[in-house]
């Protein structure tokens, strides 16, 4: 039998913001917390539009996407005590919006999808793992759907490192791609079709292997996949509603998916309803059941991030501007408040490091 995880001695997360330059307190956020999720902002760097961020696996090294029409994507060396150290380096993205980026296990490319024009960009890193100003080493237009634009939402490298899936909100689809480190470049594989009005926004992989989660924006549902690590096919095989009441009037969209380490739970945030989704987890990932909704502590749960110990749930509500903390029980998964809201301007995306 697993052990649960030990008590955290706390940490630190880094915050990303929709708020551009100019406004207060806008900018990339080092925040600092305890054992007991109590939260203090140690600095923050202000930069435009820093929507969403990610860590090299490797390297003390962050990158993050500015969103903007004409998208860029940078990367600054980080120190989990002292925030971000040297100027950073900056590459064009390679299309509009974009508002998503991860890095490939290897450490040698970053991958940006871009809301606005539908783009998926391949960009390599240096020897430091900083991105390339040279900019994406390549391009790719997800295809349109008759009278529908592609939306690329996110991008998800395999944990292998061999295929990278795409959701593309506007046409309801997850392409998954081959990639091929040594020439940089991604080929198109497989695509899979969700049903018509799910807007795939997010998606993680259960750490069986075996299954992809995928979470739908429009819908608020959550669509469990099967996936071939060896094969790279990905097919949609169940849907649940991430909603308490789904009937409930009221506009509501989907927004952020994690797993825990266990595999045995994954939580969901919810914009409207303002609430996170406790679901249980079962059979390596085949099963998923909506176990009950918490009020996140604010309004617009924009995203969520359990730290490495799975003890702690963070939430970034953009609508109250504030970073709501949440004690985890890893044994049955339940969430409780823990301290006190921290006010952080349109907070967007929370990474721990």
């Amino acid at each position: 039998m697993n052990r649960p995880p030990t008590a955290t001695t706390g940490g630190s997360l880094i915050i990303g913001s929709a708020a551009p330059a100019h406004a207060l307190g806008a900018g990339l956020s080092t925040v600092r917390y305890d054992r007991d999720g109590a939260m203090t902002l140690l600095s923050t760097l202000p930069v435009d539009r820093p929507s969403y961020a990610a860590a090299d696996p490797r390297r003390a090294v962050l990158h993050a996407v500015l969103e903007e029409q004409a998208g860029q994507v940078l990367s600054l060396r980080i120190d989990s005590g002292t925030g971000f150290q040297g100027p950073p380096a900056t590459a064009v993205s390679g299309g509009a919006g974009p508002c998503h980026l991860a890095v490939h296990p290897g450490g040698s490319h970053v991958f940006a999808a871009h809301y606005g024009d539908g783009v998926l960009s391949v960009i390599p890193t240096d020897a430091d793992g900083l991105v390339s100003p040279a900019g994406p080493s390549q391009t790719i237009r997800l295809p349109a759907e008759r009278h529908q634009s592609p939306h690329a939402h996110m991008a998800a490298p395999s944990p292998d490192g061999r295929f990278l899936l795409c959701t593309d909100l506007g046409t309801d689809r997850v392409h998954v791609f081959a990639f091929d480190p040594a020439a940089g470049r991604l080929s198109e594989h497989r695509v899979a079709q969700l049903p018509p009005g799910s807007g795939p926004r997010h998606l993680v992989f259960h750490p069986s292997g075996r299954h992809v989660h995928v979470l739908n924006e429009l819908s608020a549902t959550l669509t469990v996949c099967t996936w071939d690590a060896r094969s790279g096919h990905l097919e949609p095989v169940g849907e649940l509603t991430t909603r308490q009441d789904p009937s409930a009037p009221n506009a509501n969209s989907a927004a952020a998916v994690r797993v825990s380490t266990d595999g045995r739970f994954l939580y969901t945030t919810n914009r409207g309803d303002d609430t996170i989704a406790v679901h249980a987890v079962h059979d390596d990932g085949a099963s998923v059941e909506l176990l009950t909704t918490v009020p996140c502590g604010g309004s617009w749960p924009r995203d969520i991030a359990l730290t490495p110990d799975g003890r702690l749930l963070f939430c970034a509500n953009q609508g109250s501007d504030t970073l709501t903390a949440f004690h985890r029980d890893p044994l049955s998964g339940t969430l409780t408040p823990a301290g006190a809201p921290l006010a952080v301007t349109e907070p967007t995306s929370v990474l721990p490091v």
